[in-house]
């Protein structure tokens, strides 16, 4: 059985397949563009949030110094310039005993930057008391205080 189509069919097939392709036509389609070159901060540094800065524990004869006067670690036969918060250790001999023995303890701390010494350095006896602060800038000692 064949279907007759008359005029009324034919138009709302037009009108419905012509609406189609308009509304395909205007809807957006996305384009990328690529970024601008350079971008508007290019050249800039960002500052660094602060990074932490290694600790050293040492003995007071490994702290040595290089041919420029600057504070070292040696290593392997090479010199690594000490750069950051510092603990020099050094040792004290018991009295009074039959077998003596060597007691380590807390000589100094501070901070070294790139090799000098830097800001405030403290100087313990053997009992853990301070007995002597210095400021330091840049390898400069700026003040020294000395407690009895």
């Amino acid at each position: 059985m064949l279907l007759k189509i008359n005029n009324a069919m034919k138009n709302r097939f037009f009108l419905f397949f012509s609406l189609i392709i308009f509304l395909h036509s205007c809807a957006q389609q996305k384009t990328n563009k690529p970024p601008k070159f350079p971008p508007k901060d290019y050249g800039k540094i960002k500052k660094a949030k602060s990074l932490t800065k290694p600790s050293y524990f040492f003995n007071l004869g490994e702290l040595k110094k290089n041919s420029d006067s600057l504070y070292c670690l040696e290593i392997d036969t090479e010199c690594h310039l000490i750069n950051g918060k510092s603990t020099l250790n050094s040792y004290y001999q018991t009295s009074g005993d039959d077998n003596p023995k060597l007691i380590p303890y807390n000589f100094a701390e501070g901070e070294f930057l790139e090799g000098k010494y830097q800001g405030i350095w403290k100087y313990y006896d053997k009992n853990g008391k301070v007995i002597k602060k210095e400021k330091w800038e840049n390898g400069k000692l700026i003040y020294r205080k000395e407690y009895k």
